[in-house]
Order: structure tokens, then sequence, then C-alpha cells
């Protein structure tokens, strides 16, 4: 069952590039990710990326319309938001599978947070890019449309099933990027045009990294956090990328 991985991007190549390692490194082999590069740069790309497919549109004035035109380009029985700035541990696309049975969508009841120097925290899951959804239930919904931030408001209309299973998804805050979300106070255009103009990293180039180092500091920082069963599930599926 193919998944479909969603990425909306502007200007945020130095992290996109993160995000597309963590896609690389799934140990999950039926899903593809489409970048839709909104920013008039095309991205660089030296080298082919296996299953990655970059969409050049810079046509969109939302975020939200952004997400609903990656949902069209979609191929997979099942899609995920794949957001630019945030990590996804590798089997982040097999638990979803795994765990949505008959349900339209699907979610782990824990998520990471990050913040600068790897301060970590683990919080019940309301992260829309953790979760797993159906393609064809999506698209009845579909995102918000003219908005920024809280274009996955109609997917809370679905029935969501939840997993206690070994968080997956890494929310990044204080990465040093502008975002979009936080701010509803403001108008969408004008958040919007603060985001296209603080995100213009386009020369940096999309090459896998080297994803060890947050991997490490997740075990020594935030380990702890987890039940034991869960923290010997960690070990164990860290120390393929690791000496633990």
């Amino acid at each position: 069952m193919k998944v479909s991985c969603l990425t909306a991007t502007y200007g945020r190549a130095g992290v996109l590039r993160e995000a597309v390692s963590c896609f690389l490194a799934q140990d999950y082999p039926d899903a593809e990710l489409i970048i839709l590069n909104n920013h008039p740069q095309p991205l660089v790309v030296p080298e082919p990326l296996p299953r990655v497919r970059i969409v050049h549109e810079p046509v969109y004035p939302t975020l939200g319309d952004c997400r609903n035109r990656l949902l069209e380009l979609a191929d997979g029985e099942f899609v995920r938001t794949w957001d630019d700035d945030d990590l996804y541990l590798p089997w982040a696309i097999r638990q979803g599978v795994e765990g949505i049975g008959a349900a339209p969508s699907w979610k782990p009841q824990l998520s990471w947070h990050s913040q600068r120097n790897s301060v970590y925290g683990l919080n019940w899951n309301r992260y829309e890019a953790s979760w797993t959804v159906r393609a064809d239930a999506l698209r009845r919904i579909g995102y918000k449309p003219n908005s920024g931030g809280d274009e996955h408001a109609p997917l809370f209309a679905l029935p969501m099933a939840e997993g206690d299973v070994l968080p997956s998804y890494v929310y990044r805050w204080g990465t040093a990027l502008w975002r979009i979300s936080g701010q509803p106070e403001i108008p969408i255009e004008q958040r919007t045009a603060d985001w296209m103009e603080a995100n213009q990293d386009t020369g940096t180039p999309i090459v896998p990294v080297d994803l060890s180092g947050y991997w490490s500091d997740l075990w020594i920082h935030a380990a702890s956090l987890l039940n034991a069963r869960q923290r010997e599930e960690l070990r164990h599926a860290l120390s393929r990328y690791l000496s633990l």
C-alpha cells in the first residue's frame, strides 16, 4: 500500500534536505515524497533522489492552496504531511500503515517536541505531520484553502484512531525559521507575505545529509521521558544508526 508524503516548501533548502534525508531513511519502501516548490527559484538538486518527485509551481497564494495541489499530485492510497522543517524517525511511515487498519486516519498518541540546544519534550499528539490519512477520505474534505497555519483544520472532522507506539515525529520549534503558524491575529495575506520574504534559502543543494547527530541527541536528552518498554524499543530502533 503506497504512501504519498507531501511537502510544501518555500525558500528553506537547508532544512528541506534534512526532511528529504528523513524520507530516504524510512524502512517502508512503498512510498513517494512529493515536494511542491512554491518559490520562484528552482531547487538545486545535483543528483536524482530515489522516490522523490519535485514539482516547481510558484503560483500558489497560500500554504493551504499548496497542500491541496499536493493532494492532487499524490498517487498513494495513504497520504501524510511531510513538513520541510521537522524530523521523522525511520519507522514513521511504516507504523502509520500498520496502525491505520480500516480507519480514515491514524496518529501516534505521542510525538516529540524539540527546541534549540536539544531540549526535547514528549507531547500528547495534535501534530498534523504525524498523521496517516486515507487519500480518498482527505480528498472529500480537502485542506482549508486561502489559509496558513490552520489549513489542516478540516482533518479534525475525520474519525481518527490512535496508537500507543514509539514516537516517530519531531516537531521542531525555535529553528530560527520564520513560521506561518502561531500568529492567527495577523491576516493570512500579511502572514504569507512575511513568510515568503523571510524564507529565501534557495541555493543550498538538496542532497542527503547525516542525521545521526539528531538521533544521538534524542537518545541522550529525551529517552528518559519514555516508559521502560518504549525506551527499550527506542534503543533497539536507533541501534541501527548509533552505537548504543
